[in-house]
């Protein structure tokens, strides 16, 4: 008996080293597959690797998962680096191998996960710790979602399909058998998920890039169409002072007679806000709207322009001038771009003619696109705004920040960042235009709406997915009652034990297909030959079952009592200890076993006989009985005066002190004689260990520590308690 125990302890621990072994390559595998996840869209990607901890969940339970999910994490980590992988994937590997305890599908438990933990839990995470713009929230989230029902579909699928798996004996067994239509419904719900998913994945990305193509080649035709209307625009008024100042050049009217032609010429190009005209030394000696200047400073000559831009060039250089956005003065203070040109007389500069654009002119080409919600920004070759749509909250003059984003998202756009330029989340995509005069035209467009639209997809998919789960289930399980409902009745029929199987021959034949009827029919008639067979059988069942009954109770009374005491044997010790050490380890619980042992029981024998030492014993006994009470204690007689006490689920701080208290009670017990009705006492000796339950499996391992602390103890002069504990043994556990 003891051999067979033996080989049992040995073959536990090389179970858990193969179950050991198949997490860790297991783990290794979803490692490596997790360090080159496949890209979505944008920073969106496909996990596959997770897969292998979903395995490890459905064959081996939680703790091999947890195990499995940390590996397949660090593959994550290391392409992502962000630690919530570790905490949400662990949380998954536990919940789906505390279902697989239960016995509940893992797909169905993967399902209630993401809805009720999984999502939440990614969600917070996302908003305390994560700089991820709100626009992203919900589309992240799903994705999330999706990504791990994918997982566990392909691990389930993985587990049914490969018959090494769900034959694997040192997989976790289900604790009671599935009906027939249960497997049925979850190996299609299985089929479908992933056939779902899987063709979700591929329309969603046929979706995507056909959008993000429409896209480019909208916010590109639109920046060609704004940068060609706003060259035509800049040409034309270029052209208008061209005009002007050639114009002016030719005309023999002096500088007085100026002002009443550069009204007239304003008016033809309403699109300047102002217009003036400056003379050799830089004053201004025509403007308009005449309104907006006082006559009487360009009659003294108190305004000048000798120092801008415009005028340097155009006098000087005797070129046409386009300027930078700048701030005007004193003839109105609005930013403006001006343009300039010389006026000569008699081949020489004699001064310039200039308008000033109006900025918000540029608005006429933002208005023509804006309904595609397309914005735009118009940037001088100083960096500043020239024109910005409203909605980008540019002002005119100010400095163009931006920063390119999106640097490891997936995508054929173009991506920009104008508010949170620290953040590589996209804010806008964009295409560039390069002006004639050597502007840059900016067309954008919101990055989240095509979020939403993606977003809105990968809603849609969990809501076909939850739908066509819900409909596979009712189909499925119909159809499986229907093929099972006829088999449980002849099921039922041939339990019976009656033989008119007419009626419900009737019955089975209206309703099921022609093999199930020939199934019926042959047991039929083999029920009628059993039942005959039975009867008879039943008559000597009858007659040698109460001579066993009777001879089994006293065979097992004799093979696991002891005669004198009627305690436990040492062969029913040593069988029992195997299920009490599991018991324990199972539970994480201390046990302890302790050796006791009669002092001097040698000399009692010898001095009073053996009947007094047979009594000496049994009082013993019957003392160690009402000591140690507990249903799961193990009392027994070990052989001779020695006893075994095995104490499950105790408290390793308590025991001591119980085995002292113990020894006292024996110390003053009184054994009668048979000389003259005098008794006698005895002491005891007790060698104990205390331990964690999971420190061996092996009852030799526990026998030898507590036969050398008996051994210590009748050393130091008898009738003591020598305990040991364990370095593994609990400081606390649960009542003794």
């Amino acid at each position: 008996m003891i051999t067979k125990q033996k080989q049992s302890k040995k073959t536990m621990p090389k179970v858990h080293l193969s179950r050991l072994k198949f997490t860790i390559l297991l783990g290794l595998i979803g490692l490596v597959i997790n360090l080159y996840p496949i890209p979505l869209f944008g920073n969106a990607q496909l996990i596959v690797g997770n897969a292998a901890y979903v395995i490890v969940a459905i064959l081996l339970g939680p703790w091999y998962a947890l195990l499995a999910a940390t590996m397949t994490s660090i593959g994550l980590f290391i392409a992502w680096q962000s630690w919530h992988i570790f905490v949400l994937f662990s949380i998954q590997a536990l919940w789906l191998g505390f279902a697989r305890r239960k016995d509940i599908y893992s797909l169905y438990a993967d399902i209630a996960f993401w809805l009720i933990v999984g999502m939440p839990l990614f969600y917070g995470y996302v908003v305390m710790f994560s700089d991820m713009p709100g626009s992203h929230l919900t589309f992240v989230t799903l994705k999330q979602a999706i990504n791990g029902i994918f997982c566990t579909s392909l691990g389930s699928l993985l587990v049914t399909f490969i018959p090494q798996l769900w034959q694997w004996p040192s997989k976790i067994a289900d604790s009671q058998s599935r009906p027939f239509n249960a497997q049925l419904t979850y190996t299609f719900t299985q089929i479908l998920t992933m056939a779902l998913i899987c063709s979700a994945l591929l329309f969603n990305h046929y979706f995507i890039d056909k959008q993000q193509n429409h896209l480019k080649r909208n916010l590109e035709d639109t920046a060609t169409q704004i940068g060609i209307a706003t060259n035509k625009y800049i040409a034309h008024h270029q052209t208008a002072i061209n005009n002007a100042a050639s114009w002016l050049s030719l005309s023999s009217q002096q500088d007085q007679q100026w002002q009443n032609m550069l009204s007239r010429m304003h008016q033809n190009y309403p699109s300047f806000i102002t217009m003036l005209m400056a003379n050799a030394d830089g004053n201004i000696n025509a403007a308009s709207p005449i309104s907006r200047l006082n006559q009487q400073k360009i009659a003294k000559g108190n305004i000048n322009i000798s120092d801008r831009d415009y005028f340097h060039e155009a006098f000087y250089n005797q070129r046409t001038y386009v300027s930078p956005v700048f701030q005007g003065r004193g003839f109105g203070s609005d930013p403006i771009v001006a343009i300039s040109a010389p006026i000569y007389q008699q081949n020489q500069v004699v001064g310039i003619i200039e308008g000033s654009l109006n900025l918000n002119n540029f608005g006429q080409f933002d208005i023509k696109h804006g309904v595609d919600g397309i914005s735009m920004v118009i940037i001088d070759n100083d960096n500043r705004v020239i024109y910005a749509s409203p909605e980008l909250g540019m002002a005119a003059l100010s400095s163009f920040t931006y920063s390119l984003s999106g640097e490891n998202y997936k995508t054929i756009l173009q991506m920009i960042n104008f508010g949170d330029i620290d953040n590589q989340s996209p804010e806008y995509v964009f295409t560039q235009f390069g002006l004639d005069n050597g502007w840059s035209l900016y067309t954008v467009k919101p990055f989240s709406p095509l979020l939403k639209l993606l977003e809105t997809q990968y809603l849609s998919t969990f809501a076909v997915l939850v739908i066509s789960l819900i409909i596979t289930v009712f189909l499925i399980q119909t159809i499986s009652q229907r093929l099972t409902r006829p088999l449980e009745l002849i099921a039922k029929k041939f339990s019976e034990k009656r033989t008119d199987f007419e009626d419900e021959a009737v019955i089975i034949e209206a309703e099921v297909p022609l093999e199930i009827q020939a199934l019926h029919s042959s047991i039929r008639q083999s029920k009628r030959q059993l039942i005959s067979y039975q009867l008879e059988l039943e008559e000597k069942v009858a007659i040698r079952t109460f001579e066993l009954e009777k001879a089994n109770t006293k065979l097992k009374s004799l093979a696991e009592r002891d005669d004198l005491t009627g305690l436990y044997n040492r062969r029913y010790a040593e069988q029992k200890f195997a299920s009490i050490q599991e018991m324990c380890q199972r539970t994480d619980e201390a046990m302890t076993l302790a050796i006791i042992d009669i002092d001097h029981f040698k000399d009692i024998n010898d001095s009073h006989g053996h009947l007094v030492g047979d009594e000496a014993i049994r009082i013993l006994a019957k003392q160690m009985l009402k000591s140690f009470k507990r249903d799961t204690d193990m009392v027994s007689r070990y052989g001779g005066e020695e006893f075994l006490l095995i104490l499950p689920l105790c408290n390793v701080l308590k025991v001591e002190a119980h085995l002292n208290q113990f020894k006292q009670q024996v110390a003053a017990l009184s054994i009668p004689t048979a000389k003259d009705d005098k008794t006698i006492s005895m002491t005891i000796s007790i060698g104990a260990v205390m331990g964690n339950a999971s420190y061996s499996s092996d009852l030799e391992d526990w026998f030898k520590i507590a036969d050398r602390n008996l051994y210590h103890a009748k050393s130091n002069g008898r009738n003591r308690v020598v305990t040991s504990m364990q370095p593994d043994a609990p400081l606390q556990a649960t009542k003794l």
